[in-house]
């Protein structure tokens, strides 16, 4: 009977998760189509800090598409989560 409760909650906590990394992705999709300037700067910006010369080029539409994936991505996880 212990055992039951325990792979209960265990199953809960992994739908949680999922909920989780799912809505970290949704932030992450949203705030590349959003703020897409923003985000290269900050990629600019950590590279400088490691030290690697390589510079970001600018190109709006790659963070648009890339934002989109995240979001079906994003769903993808959700729906997992709701179905498991």
């Amino acid at each position: 009977m212990n055992q039951f409760i325990y792979n209960q909650h265990q199953y809960y906590t992994m739908d949680t998760l999922w909920i989780i990394r799912s809505i970290i992705f949704l932030i992450a999709s949203l705030t590349m189509i959003i703020f897409p300037e923003k985000v290269n700067r900050f990629q600019n910006h950590i590279l400088e800090k490691f030290h690697i010369k390589y510079k970001i080029r600018y190109e709006k539409n790659k963070y648009h598409n890339t934002g989109i994936i995240f979001i079906i991505i994003s769903m993808i996880l959700f729906v997992f989560s709701i179905i498991n």
